[in-house]
């Protein structure tokens, strides 16, 4: 298989391969490259291999930077937002704060369209929409805040435009380079301002490339220059540029990281320094092997670092001084880890918390230490301070009419909301049978998510794999409410997949937030599974929580088989969710004040009301517990009403009465007083009679001796 470079290596191996149609697995060796496997039914004997570039992302080397003689634009004002995209404050001291910045905050940048209007063939750089643009900036601002450093820089249109260009220089020809020659594909004097002005990524576009950049992975970033600059505290103006991959031509990003601020007055941060992972709570997904600390106008020439984790020493390995790059930084990394090729930090079980002590870091000339906490957790596993809002009140209230309901709020939230969905039981299996109505496929170009073979049941059956590796996803639809016996089943087969490959099943509690594996298996190495196998998953630890499930296909770097041959991948069939209901037609309120809100139904059914909390300006937390509630048409009070003047004969007062709203088993009491202003009395010797049934009746009371007549009221039960 020939790379992108055009280098091809041979050699070979022997394996026994099976199945009559080619495919290839592909074994990462050193960075980039992949050795790749192409096998084909010969006599049971793999054919030769070949060595190439693999086409992943890379950050390359950070830009060098600005000298005297670039002219760089103050901070522009006026540049309007569709989203708030900061400034944030948060208090990385407080584990719930910076859970909360994360599902709201973070991930709110993710999903959102490029919607690119170039073209690479024609050299036409495009824009990217404002949703984007906003998603990019959130994202860095995400990271500032977090670092401690001041988290509002805003976007240049001009730095925008010149990016664009820059990052469509580097797609066009598949290669990163600061100092680009005219002679490159789509040259352009204004690209090539911007490259020697911005971080570049190539593989990578928008909000990712900005994690690419903090986790600064590669041989040439030990000095994390890219990350430097984007903490680099002065900063207030970027731009952004990105391009989508077109054909063999791989993505790439530019975010320009120099304004007219370079070097001037240090505005205060958190602390006098600035780290990453920061001091305090971290996410688990924004940690990586490379850890940074910086001061500015330090020395770092006779530091020494120190790690542990819960009183175990943790080896580290301390790279190489480099200046010249934003704030003087001293960086070190896990020995065990590899900061040169890209890594996801292990999901931790607990919240697992690292001391990092710095000693002898020289600032003004005095010999300092310096010591901190870090705290790697996951954001989707709520903790101690975590409060999630919850509803109580009538949970049988009447039918077009106010009811009354009070909100146990979080109490950091800027406001609530709350919403109302309808209740159905959700008894559905579904096979493949009708094709992807139910789901939502993200997957790679190139294979079809519905097969007819291999199936469990039925005609279908959903297929994930890996022409690259690249997540795959098969998203289920429907909003469930799982009961404390709800399950989740379904018939998995995992075909040909080595261990790198992983199929997970994932579910999103609440609606917003990172997705969380609730089944993993990795690939046997081979042939994989034969048949079918029934999977079943406890749904109970989720119970009153509206929830989305997802089957992914993905992989950590290594080796994979990709294509998406028959018996290659990840089968799914006769996929049903037991003992839960569906959420449908769910309608957020407005934003309220306060801890108490009213909720006219529509109409007499079963609904589930959940809350959330606005936090961080118009970021929205996790919907909390659902109430739910059936709504019922309410028996209105009945209404009596007297016809006619009352008839006086042979002794008696007979008063003749209307009923609206009359029920079955309604009876009458007739009251009676000498005056207004003194009490009732039940008139005992009265006498009820119907004139038309459940409609109009007629009372009679004797006058004289202990009745002498006066006042007359009736009463209804």
């Amino acid at each position: 298989m020939a790379g992108t470079n055009g280098k091809v290596k041979a050699a070979a191996v022997f394996g026994v391969a099976f199945g009559s149609r080619e495919f290839m697995v592909c074994t990462m060796m050193v960075r980039n490259t992949y050795v790749c496997f192409a096998a084909a039914l010969w006599l049971g004997f793999w054919a030769p291999v070949a060595l190439g570039e693999s086409g992943g992302w890379s950050v390359g080397d950070p830009p060098q930077p600005p000298t005297p003689d670039w002219v760089l634009s103050p901070k522009r004002s006026g540049l309007s937002r569709l989203s708030q995209t900061g400034p944030f404050v948060v208090d990385t001291a407080s584990r719930e704060q910076v859970r909360l910045f994360h599902q709201a905050v973070y991930v709110a940048s993710d999903g959102t369209e490029l919607a690119w209007t170039g073209d690479t063939a024609a050299c036409q750089a495009g824009t990217t929409s404002f949703e984007y643009q906003d998603a990019v900036l959130r994202r860095i601002n995400y990271f500032r805040a977090l670092a401690g450093v001041p988290a509002g820089v805003d976007l240049d249109t001009t730095y925008n435009a010149k990016a664009q260009e820059a990052a469509l220089m580097m797609s066009a020809n598949n290669a990163l380079n600061h100092l680009p020659p005219a002679s490159w594909s789509c040259y352009t004097a204004n690209g090539a301002d911007a490259a020697r002005n911005s971080n570049l990524a190539i593989g990578r576009v928008g909000p990712a490339a900005i994690d690419g950049y903090i986790e600064d992975f590669g041989a040439g970033n030990g000095a994390v220059g890219h990350r430097r600059w984007l903490l680099y505290p002065q900063t207030q103006t970027m731009g952004t540029g990105d391009v989508p991959p077109t054909g063999p031509l791989r993505a790439a990003n530019a975010v320009w990281v120099f304004d007219a601020n370079y070097g001037g007055v240090r505005p205060a941060t958190r602390t006098p320094y600035v780290s990453w992972p920061p001091e305090g709570y971290v996410p688990y997904r924004t940690v990586y092997p490379r850890w940074s600390f910086s001061y500015a106008d330090a020395s770092f020439g006779t530091a020494t670092v120190t790690l542990s984790s819960d009183g175990v020493s943790v080896p580290v390995t301390v790279e190489p001084i480099s200046g010249n790059t934003g704030e003087n930084t001293l960086v070190w990394y896990p020995s065990h880890l590899n900061p040169n090729s890209p890594y996801t930090w292990p999901r931790p079980e607990s919240d697992t918390r690292y001391e990092v002590t710095i000693r002898n870091v020289l600032v003004a000339g005095v010999a300092r230490d310096f010591n901190y906490q870090v705290v790697v957790f996951d954001p989707s596993t709520p903790g101690a301070e975590t409060v999630l809002p919850e509803i109580d009140g009538p949970a049988r209230p009447a039918a077009e009419q106010p009811n009354a309901y009070y909100l146990s709020g979080v109490p950091s939230a800027d406001t609530h909301q709350y919403r109302v969905s309808r209740r159905v039981p959700f008894l559905t299996v579904d096979g493949a049978e009708d094709g992807l109505v139910r789901f939502a496929a993200s997957v790679s170009p190139g294979y079809e998510v519905t097969v007819a073979n291999p199936k469990a049941s039925g005609s279908w059956a959903f297929h994930l794999a890996h022409p690259v590796l690249t997540p795959q996803y098969l998203t289920y639809l429907p909003v469930l409410l799982p009961n404390q016996n709800a399950r989740l089943e379904f018939r998995s087969r995992l075909g040909w997949a080595t261990a790198n490959q992983l199929a997970r099943v994932q579910v999103l509690v609440g609606g917003v937030g990172v997705w969380q594996d609730l089944y993993a298996q990795p690939g046997s190495g081979g042939f994989g599974e034969e048949s079918f196998t029934l999977r079943s998953i406890p749904l109970a630890s989720l119970a009153g929580r509206s929830l989305q499930i997802r089957f992914a296909y993905d992989g950590s770097t290594g080796s994979y088989y990709p294509g998406a041959d028959p018996g290659v991948g990840w089968y799914l069939d006769d996929i049903v969710v037991h003992e839960a209901e569906e959420l449908l037609d769910s309608a957020p309120s407005a934003p309220f004040p306060g801890d108490t809100f009213t909720w006219n139904p529509p109409g007499a059914g079963d609904y589930a009301l959940e809350a959330r909390a606005q936090v961080f300006g118009e970021y929205h937390a996790e919907w909390g517990f659902a109430y739910p509630v059936t709504a019922v048409v309410a028996a209105l009070p009945p209404v009596l009403r007297f016809v006619g003047p009352p008839m006086i004969a042979a002794g008696q007062i007979a008063l003749e009465f209307e009923v609206d709203h009359y029920r079955s088993g309604l009876s009458f009491e007739l009251l009676r007083a000498d005056s207004l202003d003194l009490d009732w009395t039940v008139d005992g010797s009265a006498a009820f009679e119907t004139v038309t049934p459940n409609s109009q009746f007629r009372v009679r009371s004797p006058l004289g001796g202990s009745n002498p007549g006066g006042y007359f009221r009736l009463r209804a039960n």
